[in-house]
């Protein structure tokens, strides 16, 4: 993937897209990349306007099929109802309630499959094998999703030029394969570090053992992130080459991550998004120079959160 592919794909889906700011934490040196305030509040719509676009101009009419944990799954129901496609969306049974409605909103067919997302993308795998109805739109092993989501890159780097390090949540890595294609081939000093939750870290053992391995799929409040991903994505050879290192974060510094976002800086989060604002402040990234987090989603049921916030008044 050449910065040619990602330039290419980021000049089509820029009609369709938000160009989000880039905003000064309260700790000093850390910068905010808020990709929850893009349209379906997700860094994901940048990877499905991509793969949507391509759909479109190579004439293919078949029914858009996806599965997700939510936010590509808004994703690709949004790009489909611009374009009046056909789209069926599959959701895990765990998904949040607020990702379900917001897909639902946009009249595309919602489909419940299994109890998580492990189970959900298995029975998609299966309706998608060899079929003439459906045109598969996978969330992270796509190469037209990935340029996408390297568009996110660019806008750093022109953003925020003297950044020395990149923090980028991983769940199936197409964010993250993405953006560190973009930024290792433009400024090869600025490190690249992933962050994956602790009960679900399919690519942080992978690297550990040299290759894709399947690890035991706990819950997790970061549910954007969690899961197991394709044996054969193409997601894992780019982050083993441009992502420089992967970092843990508990189910508690996630959860102290979207209090405080919420309380500090006045963020809505979701758990997936906090991730990398828990690995900087948990003292697991390096504040010694400009380091950007990037706040990948907003979508989360607020019931825990904000009323109690509310009632404090």
């Amino acid at each position: 993937m050449t910065l040619a592919d990602f330039r290419r794909a980021r000049a089509q889906i820029q009609p369709y897209i938000r160009t989000t700011p880039i905003v000064p934490s309260e700790f000093q040196n850390l910068f905010l990349k808020l990709e929850s305030l893009q349209y379906t509040h997700s860094f994901k719509l940048r990877g499905a306007f991509a793969r949507v676009l391509e759909l479109l101009e190579s004439g293919d009419k078949r029914t858009i099929l996806t599965v997700s944990a939510g936010n590509h799954g808004q994703a690709v129901a949004r790009a489909a109802a611009t374009f009046n496609l056909p789209c069926v969306v599959v959701v895990p049974s765990n998904a949040p309630k607020t990702k379900k409605e917001a897909i639902r909103s946009y009249g595309v067919e919602l489909r419940i499959e299994g109890a998580n997302y492990d189970e959900a993308e298995a029975w998609t795998l299966g309706e998608a094998k060899d079929s003439e109805q459906y045109a598969f739109v996978s969330p992270y092993n796509d190469r037209l999703v990935i340029l996408g989501q390297g568009s996110l890159g660019f806008e750093i780097l022109e953003q925020l030029p003297y950044v020395t390090t990149i923090v980028v949540p991983i769940g199936g890595g197409g964010l993250a394969a993405g953006v560190g294609a973009v930024v290792k081939q433009l400024k090869p000093q600025v490190r690249v570090l992933g962050v994956q939750a602790e009960a679900s870290a399919a690519i942080y053992h992978s690297l550990k053992a040299g290759r894709m391995v399947t690890v035991p799929d706990r819950p997790s409040i970061a549910d954007g992130i969690a899961g197991n991903i394709d044996l054969q994505t193409i997601t894992f050879p780019l982050i083993e080459k441009y992502v420089d290192d992967v970092v843990l974060v508990s189910e508690d510094d996630i959860k102290t991550a979207i209090d405080d976002l919420l309380r500090r800086e006045k963020l809505l989060t979701e758990g997936s998004a906090a991730a990398a604002y828990a690995a900087v402040t948990t003292g697991k990234v390096s504040l010694e120079a400009p380091v950007v987090a990037i706040v990948t989603g907003g979508n989360i049921d607020t019931v825990p959160y904000v009323k109690l916030n509310v009632l404090s008044l």
